[in-house]
Order: structure tokens, then C-alpha cells, then sequence
């Protein structure tokens, strides 16, 4: 079962992975099965996540996350953060307030993001 730590490490990994663009690390964190949706509905597998990163079409600047809400599963765990993003995606600048759930599985010995999904958060609600 994974820990607390465990997980926590492996977000702290996948932030520095995507601020970097690091695509050998984030294939380590991301399940083959990914199935992510982002923040306009459109569903994405691991290849074009890691296609996005690959040709350097999305560029973060900034990901700053605030403490995580972890939620054990029988084989896993949720974990919901906001986040505060800067970037380009397609060569225009973007800033957003997102929220992402993840969902961890213990696979070949290390946790991987199986699915996640991203949420514009709008307004002054709590993050």
C-alpha cells in the first residue's frame, strides 16, 4: 500500500517532471492506461500527454500546489491539489487557477497516475 510519503513524492515528481518537461520522467509516472481530462472536457492518453511535453507545445513556467486531500483506495489513492499554473500552450501565454484529482496505483513497484482530470477554478473559493 502506498504511503503518505509515497504519494507525496510522487507529486512533488510529477510537478518538477512537468516544469521541466521531462518526458523520461513523467512516462516513469504515468500509467500506459492514462486516461486524463482536462480543463475544456477533451480526453487524453499517455502518448499525447507526453506528446504535448515531447514537442515542447505546452511549457509551464510556474506550478505552484497547494497541500494536497488524499483519499485511500483498496488499490491506490486520490489525491486533489489546486494549483496555480503559468505557461504556453501552442506558443500563447496562459495563467490559470486549476484543480486536478489524480488517481495513484501502485504499479511495477512505484505509484503512477492511472487517471486525473483538471478543473478551472473561478471566483474567490477557497483553494
Amino acid at each position: 500500500m502506498m504511503t503518505e510519503e509515497d504519494l507525496l513524492a510522487a507529486e512533488e515528481s510529477l510537478r518538477q517532471a512537468m516544469l521541466r518537461g521531462d518526458v523520461a520522467a513523467l512516462d516513469a509516472l504515468i500509467s500506459d492506461d492514462l486516461v486524463f481530462v482536462n480543463h475544456t472536457g477533451q480526453v487524453f492518453d499517455k502518448e499525447a500527454d507526453l506528446a504535448a511535453h515531447r514537442s515542447r507545445a505546452l511549457r509551464l513556467t510556474r506550478l505552484d500546489v497547494s497541500a494536497p486531500i488524499i483519499r485511500y483506495l483498496s488499490a491506490g489513492a486520490v489525491v486533489i491539489v489546486s494549483a496555480s499554473v503559468k505557461g504556453t500552450h501552442d506558443g500563447t501565454e496562459f495563467e490559470a487557477r486549476l484543480r486536478y484529482s489524480r488517481v495513484w496505483q501502485w504499479v511495477d513497484e512505484r505509484p503512477q497516475v492511472v487517471t486525473g482530470q483538471c478543473t478551472v477554478i473561478l471566483g474567490g473559493e477557497p483553494s
